[in-house]
């Protein structure tokens, strides 16, 4: 068993237990969701677990780290909505994100593709689909290699690129079920956790909003 100390109390959890596990048992404490925990004054992502005895704060999506890993996660799922769509219509998948306006991400499609109000519809609706699914956001740690090789398996050559001059050994990489990209940073634990977002045409591109 593991001795936790939560809001200056002690708790005690079997070996194996998840830090998600423990956050749902206190959710209810908080009005906001939380996404994240400061084990032993470490940000760890929920699906991790518990590694020993410590001291165990939550982060919820009101905090800097808490937003940023939504932020993360939230253009993970946009990602593969992107994917999704475009193995239906046979159009590209690529999309990019440019930069930030305001409290969202303007994003282009691959080779600048028009972004019409049905199209934006449609990648909606299947971001909303993927969220109701609650799919699991999962990490990988591979060596710098592969990651090359499987970047240019997916055609996505600019990471291709990037990672071949990357001095690290290793790196993390994320998946929604068999879309995969690289993000530096936390995410929450599934996409159920994501249902706040909006998007709208802007310039040649859309903007991803975020809560």
């Amino acid at each position: 068993m593991y001795r936790l100390i939560i809001n200056e109390k002690e708790y005690q959890y079997p070996e194996h237990t998840t830090f998600l596990t423990v956050a749902q048992q206190f959710q209810k404490e908080y009005d906001d969701d939380i996404v994240l925990v400061l084990y032993n004054n470490r940000l760890r992502e929920l699906n991790k677990e518990i590694p020993g005895d410590g001291t165990l704060s939550f982060v919820t999506v009101m905090e800097n780290a808490g937003r940023k890993a939504y932020r993360r996660s939230l253009t993970l799922l946009m990602q593969r909505a992107v994917y999704n769509l475009a193995k239906e219509r046979g159009t590209t998948w690529q999309v990019k994100v440019l930069h930030s306006i305001g409290n969202a991400y303007y994003c282009e499609l691959g080779e600048k593709e028009p972004v019409t109000e049905e199209y934006l519809g449609a990648l909606k609706e299947e971001m909303t689909r993927i969220v109701r699914e609650k799919l699991p956001i999962q990490k990988r740690s591979i060596h710098t290699e592969d990651a090359v090789k499987l970047f240019a398996e997916l055609g996505m050559k600019d990471k291709e690129k990037l990672f071949r001059y990357r001095r690290s050994s290793r790196m993390n990489i994320y998946s929604i079920g068999n879309y995969v990209d690289y993000f530096y940073g936390y995410m929450v634990p599934d996409t159920g956790y994501l249902q706040y977002f909006d998007l709208q045409c802007y310039e040649e591109g859309f903007v991803l909003i975020f809560p």
